[in-house]
């Protein structure tokens, strides 16, 4: 790599003297730079979402007539795979496309050039973006940035205000609320729920359950990095975990039962991400959809970040057009050009385009226009296990897929097992899993 760059300078300073005999460099005659093209490689594989990003990149081409960007439309579900290859080969295109959880892994291996990403947030400025949505995507050592956010998803209680009303509830503000709201409509005789909880051993039961264990004061690492899983402030959140999973649906309980349950009216109050609102919207419903977040000590909001990283493995002038392009994408117009490829189940994490109220008079956007100001506050409250005073431990990643703790959580809501034994079960098989 170093022999390269040092033959592309060579011949850089070789042709800028040659042009200097002529009378000086072609940006100097033309007022233009020299030609660059960049590559964005992104999971958004849906014809319709491509067409919005060409869309876009025209636009961004308009402004910039010396940048060229080339699409690189990947399935999610080979999208690590082809990020492993392309960065152990020093092939990684300019752009890419992550969750925070990618980006982070990225980081870890170094395909990430996180001074770029600082330098386009600092030029923002930090305060332009939902607090919640920077502190998750922050290194291990909190020191750096792994992306640039340009949207997200965020997860919490949804609640059919119009339900509610019938019983004489408002939105749950606490732990209580929300008990009392799942008891006074639980029915499970007419198959009626007070509340839709996941219980499987799955991703999702942990995510979940992370809601309620954060807004307890519980998290899964102290800010030094030990494992706190075993704790009264984790148990607290596991009993009352296991009491509103007594007015859910029985069994072990997935995406699809909280989905069909809270669309299908089953429920007044669910557990799931935006990405619900589509099926509200088509149930007829959406109107009286809103958000409340588990609180108890404080409030705390699950979700993902959609970040924007910049490659190491380019060159100097590709990396310029990619911080360019990176800019223009978290710039209002184009990023609210961005989110309306997915109406409702993407959302901004960008104050100035929440507030903007040309983005919510947008046709696509309309429906989930009441939204935007709960669904803001959430970013504020963003909070994931393993992410503790401004470090994100990337091992969490691993614990979560070894399904250490949602194991125990499925033992605990459906196998009837001993919460303090599970809990210190899952403490020692934690310390074992990071000492690998």
């Amino acid at each position: 790599m170093k022999k390269k760059l040092l033959s592309t300078a060579l011949v850089l300073t070789m042709t800028a003297s040659l042009l200097a005999g002529c009378g000086g460099d072609k940006k100097a005659e033309g007022g233009k730079d020299e030609p660059v093209t960049i590559q964005f490689m992104h999971m958004q594989v849906e014809q319709e979402r491509q067409d919005v990003i060409t869309q876009i990149i025209a636009d961004f081409e308009k402004e910039n007539p010396n940048i060229k960007v080339e699409q690189m439309p990947v399935n999610e579900d080979d999208y690590d795979s082809k990020i492993t290859t392309l960065g152990g080969n020093g092939e990684l295109p300019a752009v890419m496309e992550f969750s925070q959880d990618q980006a982070k892994t990225s980081v870890t291996n170094q395909f990430i050039n996180t001074e770029a990403c600082n330098e386009i947030i600092k030029a923002k400025g930090e305060d332009a973006f939902f607090d919640g949505a920077l502190k998750v995507i922050k290194t291990e050592d909190g020191k750096d940035f792994v992306g640039v956010p340009v949207s997200g998803w965020v997860q919490g209680i949804w609640c059919n205000t119009a339900m509610l009303k019938e019983k004489g509830f408002d939105l749950p503000k606490n732990w209580d609320d929300v008990r009392k709201i799942a008891k006074a409509f639980h029915d499970p005789a007419n198959k009626k729920y007070g509340i839709a909880l996941p219980t499987s051993d799955s991703a999702f039961t942990e995510q979940v359950f992370s809601q309620f264990a954060l807004s307890n004061g519980a998290n899964v690492f102290d800010a030094d990095g030990k494992v706190t899983i075993n704790t009264d402030a984790m148990k607290e959140a596991a009993e009352f975990y296991k009491e509103l999973a007594g007015y859910s649906m029985p069994g072990s309980t997935e995406v699809a039962d909280v989905k069909d349950a809270f669309v299908g009216k089953n429920t007044p109050m669910c557990m799931y991400s935006t990405y619900i609102l589509g099926g509200c919207q088509e149930a007829g419903f959406l109107k009286d959809v809103q958000l409340a977040l588990p609180t108890n000590t404080n409030p705390a909001a699950y979700g993902c970040i959609i970040v924007l990283s910049i490659s190491n493995s380019i060159d100097e002038a590709q990396t310029e057009a990619a911080k360019k392009f990176v800019n223009y994408m978290i710039e209002k117009e184009g990023n609210e050009k961005w989110l309306t490829m997915a109406p409702g189940g993407v959302q901004p994490v960008l104050a100035e385009v929440a507030e903007d109220p040309a983005y919510a008079e947008n046709e696509a956007i309309v429906p989930f226009s009441h939204l935007l100001n709960n669904v803001g506050t959430a970013f504020d409250n963003l909070q994931l296990f393993g992410s503790v005073e401004g470090k994100n431990f990337m091992v969490m990643g691993d614990i979560t897929n070894s399904g250490i703790i949602s194991k125990a959580l499925n033992n605990i809501l459906v196998q009837k097992a001993d919460i303090a034994k599970e809990l210190q079960t899952a403490q020692e098989n934690t310390e074992k899993f990071i000492k690998k």
